[in-house]
């Protein structure tokens, strides 16, 4: 807990809480540019926006840090496809990083591509648009188009083949197949960003810009300036690090339930991912003084996220992701651009699917009633931290892979269970029960959650968020019947809502 609240006092001495409206914007009109970069696996838990202390000044002290920032579902290729469309996994039937999940598919392709927020901003406001770095995992596979595809929407287009990673990659350029070999990736993303914008018609019309760097992703590898960086800093071990799970789910619950006692390997990769960042960290500046250079930084609105959290050591699992706990869930989210106040830390809940649809408000456009998130337009340009009453919903398919399973660990050719390696002491990171819907309640000051996870057992996760930040006591077996109720009614309307009725909710 010291830890973290050691980390919410360095947020707020970097944003004072002032509330200063964005100057020489009011009663201007233009159309705004956007910058998206979107982090992969960054945390908000784990304090890694201390990596990122270039980003809090340029972006930060110019406008809003959102404490109360989710994932849909906490892991890559769903969650970005949610970004990209403003919709559920569900509607978009992306259940996991495979083809067969949906993961950059044909069908994909041909059916949400073209309506991605890059798309809508092209075809009804003619914004130039730019994409470069990770996309959908699956992105170059042989089976959907190769590396020759490219999304429909974008101008500029430089995908990165496959999953994360920082040297030895191929990229997509327009279509065209480019291997790189000694380049850090995040480096090139950012000479590419600056490419792109050195344009001189980038001053003159309205551009869309997404950069998705791999960092702070596996394998962990930082540019070699920063491999020595961050040496004193210890690994967090907050109230949920190597706690013993009593009342969890079963892939949590399962052996090893507590990490050996020489966790030095935990602290390397808490380093490296922070190394990861600092490069990140530059590309941010980068494009921002360009930005004020070509003098559109003032009606840019510049948005800084990640896919998905990232847990290590909390409630003794090794590290990875998937999981329904803040740490897995809740990410980043920096925005300033015009109008937006200065200096603020906003505690208005957002999600994921809500981005797509608050960009294209932000731009004039009227979201389509097909997406399922809603605009918080309103709550980024308005001064006052006022909650009101909203629900995150969350939704996750766990996997079972017996490939993924070390013969070394005990649960070897065993389908129902997933990425158990030797490394990380053969403890599963996913099981087909692994299978979850989650709901946060808010309403002002009262934050309470409630999981549902499809397996044999039916069983429920219950925290109150507001005693219980790092969600160390299950509630369910003290709730009333009638608020069970309740939450259950409600999961089963958000599991089967789509556009309209998403919203209504």
């Amino acid at each position: 807990m010291a830890q973290f609240v050691f980390f919410l006092k360095f947020i707020i001495s970097k944003f004072f809480l002032c509330l200063l409206v964005a100057k020489g914007t009011l009663g201007e009109r233009f159309t705004p540019n956007f910058v998206y970069i979107l982090t992969d696996d960054q945390d908000l838990m784990l304090n890694s926006p201390i990596a990122m202390k270039k980003s809090l000044n340029l972006i930060g002290d110019k406008g809003k840090f959102f404490v109360h920032a989710f994932v849909n579902t906490p892991l890559c290729c769903p969650s970005r496809s949610t970004i990209l469309t403003g919709k559920y996994p569900h509607n978009l039937g992306v259940f996991n990083n495979s083809l067969s999940g949906n993961c950059s598919s044909e069908y994909w392709q041909k059916h949400y591509e073209p309506h991605s927020v890059a798309a809508i901003l092209k075809n009804r406001a003619n914004y130039t648009t730019f994409y470069a770095g990770k996309y959908l995992n699956q992105y170059g596979s042989r089976f959907a188009g190769g590396t020759a595809h490219v999304p429909k929407g974008y101008d500029w287009w430089i995908g990165l083949k496959g999953n994360s990673k920082y040297y030895n990659y191929t990229l997509s350029i327009n279509g065209t197949n480019l291997p790189v070999k000694n380049l850090y990736l995040t480096d090139l993303l950012a000479n590419y960003s600056l490419a792109f914008l050195n344009q001189k018609s980038r001053e003159d019309s309205p551009f869309f810009m997404m950069v998705a760097p791999p960092a702070s992703h596996a394998p962990f590898i930082p540019p070699k300036r920063y491999e020595h960086r961050f040496q004193g800093v210890d690994l967090v071990m907050n109230p949920s690090f190597n706690h013993t799970p009593h009342n969890k789910h079963w892939i949590v619950k399962m052996p090893p339930k507590r990490l050996p006692t020489n966790v030095s390997i935990l602290s390397h990769i808490h380093r490296r991912r922070l190394q990861t960042l600092l490069a990140v960290d530059d590309l941010v500046e980068r494009i921002v003084l360009q930005l004020k250079r070509m003098k559109v930084f003032h009606k840019t609105y510049f948005i800084i996220n990640s896919d998905n959290g990232f847990h290590i050591g909390q409630f003794g699992q090794p590290w990875d992701k998937r999981q329904p706990y803040e740490a897995d869930t809740r990410v980043p989210l920096l925005i300033s651009g015009p109008g937006i106040g200065k200096k603020i830390l906003e505690f208005y809940p957002v999600s994921s699917v809500d981005m797509a649809p608050t960009i294209l408000d932000l731009a004039g456009i009227k979201p389509p009633h097909h997406m399922d998130g809603r605009s918080f337009k309103k709550q980024l340009l308005n001064k006052r931290n006022k909650i009101g009453f909203k629900f995150v919903f969350m939704e996750y398919w766990g996997e079972g892979n017996e490939r993924s399973v070390e013969r070394t660990c005990p649960w070897t050719y065993d389908d129902n269970v997933a990425d158990c390696s030797l490394n990380q002491w053969c403890k599963c990171q996913d099981s087909r029960n692994n299978t979850y819907t989650c709901v946060t309640d808010f309403r002002d000051e009262i934050r309470f959650k409630f999981c549902k996870f499809a397996d044999s057992e039916r069983f429920v996760e219950a925290y109150n968020l507001s005693i219980d930040p790092y969600e160390l006591k299950n509630v369910y077996s003290r709730m009333n019947s009638k608020l069970v109720r309740y939450y259950n009614n409600l999961l089963n309307k958000f599991k089967k809502c789509s556009g309209r009725t998403c919203k209504t909710l």
